[in-house]
């Protein structure tokens, strides 16, 4: 059924990089949640009226804030897609993690004026009825939520939007909560409890979190998330995968919405390669890039000596004392200056992120420790970089 309805209303939905095709994607999934939330919400406000189950109004007003949430995410989503301007040169794909926090409060709101009505149930209890019809809905409001979240799910995971993402989480704790709703009407049918107020206690606390939980994932890439591993991956790649290029390094990630990313690396190329042929192997990189992913990416060279047999003997002697000290750190950017006294060895190193200062320390000390015992005249002059990588 998702596949149909995306190739009913979504144009190249291949090109999933394209911002039209996004708000394609969007939109579909927009109008497809208002249609369905609002048809379960008066499903549901019929339902709670007739048995007199507050638990039941309450998942119902749930489903209408699902509905505003849609349509706030529809909006979002369209003023994200618009191209840049001279204030907004990036573009404006952050909107949508600004309405995807909007709707996290809706949502909050939605769970905490559910709690009181809850609150109020359980202090002056009433009896909740059972008719075949209202049981049939429920279970029906069960297995249209359980697609709503698998629909969300498969098209966030398309275009890589955590607004659908969050969604389709939303609809799955729909499922749970609707299902516990059903349980209580049952229980209280056939035994002489009343726990009504406090299943629908259960029901606003499960939208509560739902709302903290997208709030949360909304504010980290506005903070400033890791780096994208997948997408790193495949810059890299590309990068690496390059005649001309020998290695790459020092990848920084900077994303201006789920369809808007810029980047920078570090690019390693023969000391023997003029700077003309350099720059246009880079240039094939970004470009490259640029029409695969739809990164801006700029690459810059660092010049690697690949003729000289020494420095060959020395980077393999390094890469022993790195892999003994810890095989996660790197290096990168090695060369060598020959001093009076010494022989100056220049390079970078990329330690895990959990480093602390006083580690760091213990690892340069170790290093140079460790090349002087290979050589006396050995002098290190390191640069330790950040790992930006998730």
């Amino acid at each position: 059924m998702t596949e149909f309805l995306i190739r009913k209303f979504v144009k190249n939905p291949d090109e999933v990089t394209d911002t039209s095709v996004r708000l394609g994607y969007s939109r579909l999934a927009g109008l497809t949640g208002i249609i369905l939330n609002f048809c379960l919400f008066l499903l549901k406000l019929f339902t709670g009226i007739v048995t007199s189950s507050v638990s039941v109004i309450a998942d119902s007003f749930n489903n209408l804030s699902d509905a505003s949430s849609n349509i706030i995410a529809l909006i979002g989503s369209k003023l994200a897609s618009q191209p840049a301007d001279k204030k907004h040169p990036f573009g404006h794909g952050r909107i949508e993690y600004i309405s995807a926090l909007i709707v996290a409060i809706v949502i909050i709101e939605v769970g905490f004026e559910s709690l009181k009505s809850s609150a109020a149930k359980i202090l002056h209890p009433e009896s909740t009825e059972l008719t075949a019809i209202s049981l049939v809905i429920l279970c029906m409001t069960v297995l249209v939520k359980l697609w709503m979240a698998v629909f969300y799910r498969k098209i966030g995971t398309r275009i890589g939007s955590q607004l659908l993402t969050a969604t389709s989480t939303d609809a799955r704790n729909d499922c749970i909560v609707t299902s516990v709703t059903i349980a209580v009407i049952l229980i209280e049918h056939f035994l002489p409890v009343h726990i009504d107020g406090i299943a629908g206690l259960i029901v606003s606390a499960f939208v509560m979190i739902s709302g903290f939980s997208i709030a949360r994932k909304t504010i980290e890439p506005l903070i400033g998330e890791p780096e994208n591993a997948v997408l790193a991956k495949q810059i890299t790649d590309i990068v690496d995968n390059t005649d001309g290029i020998i290695g790459s390094h020092d990848l920084i990630m900077h994303s201006y919405g789920p369809s808007r990313t810029i980047a920078s690396i570090h690019a390693e190329v023969p000391d023997t390669m003029s700077l003309e042929e350099a720059h246009t192997i880079v240039d094939r990189a970004e470009r490259t890039v640029a029409s695969s992913l739809g990164v801006l990416l700029t690459v810059h060279c660092d010049p690697v000596a690949v003729r000289d047999p020494r420095v060959a003997e020395i980077r393999a002697k390094l890469v022993d004392v790195l892999r003994e000290i810890d095989p996660r750190i790197t290096f990168h950017d090695f060369r060598i200056i020959d001093g009076v006294h010494h022989i100056n060895l220049v390079f970078d190193i990329v330690v895990p992120f959990d480093y602390t200062e006083d580690r760091r320390a213990a690892v340069l000390f170790d290093i140079q420790k460790k090349m002087s015992e290979a050589n006396q005249r050995f002098h290190c002059h390191i640069h330790i970089d950040t790992d930006y990588s998730a």
